[in-house]
């Protein structure tokens, strides 16, 4: 045939743009769908990963701080009384001291999730101008993501935060 529009053409005569006006777009909007899906998929995964990195940051700064506030506590009482400010023995151990225990109690409350106390230093410095103790604890947590898809096979975070002691009543807090 002569490529008439409504007429017979023979095989291969018809290209993607005939004559009569007919595209050949077999197959474009599977494609697309395609394309589409798993674009939408990647900023899932993005998405979600991203609020469990956020969540996790301030899940270790509660517990950091929640661990040096567990430190400052464990105050040397003998010593409060004589005039000095210093911590108890085990204060600071990272293995079983009220910080380290208080991490190990969190992690294990949490399915996932691991946390370490990694570092516990006790210093002195001035409050108001009275010397006074604090703790800085280091915690190392790790999560495990809702969607485990490489790089985010872990969730990992660090915080370090500090706790003051202070004495007195709810009305006038000094340092000790």
């Amino acid at each position: 045939m002569n490529g008439e529009c409504g007429k017979p053409r023979a095989r291969g005569e018809c290209g993607k743009h005939s004559e009569c006006g007919k595209h050949s777009d077999r197959g474009s909007i599977s494609l697309w769908v395609v394309i589409f899906a798993f674009t939408t998929l990647a900023l899932l995964v993005l998405v979600v990963d991203g609020g469990q990195t956020m969540n996790a940051k301030s899940r270790a700064a509660d517990i950091a701080e929640q661990a040096a506030r567990a430190a400052a506590d464990d105050v040397n009482v003998g010593n409060l009384r004589a005039g000095t400010v210093s911590l108890g023995g085990g204060a600071c151990d990272l293995r079983q001291g009220p910080a380290a225990q208080l991490v190990a109690a969190y992690a294990s409350g949490v399915p996932g999730a691991t946390a370490t106390l990694t570092g516990c230093t006790p210093s002195m410095t001035t409050v108001g101008g009275t010397p006074s103790l604090s703790v800085t604890a280091t915690v190392q947590l790790s999560v495990r993501p809702a969607l485990p898809v490489p790089p985010f096979n872990t969730i990992s975070a660090t915080a370090q935060e500090t706790a003051y002691l202070a004495c007195g009543g709810a009305d006038a807090l000094e340092a000790c």
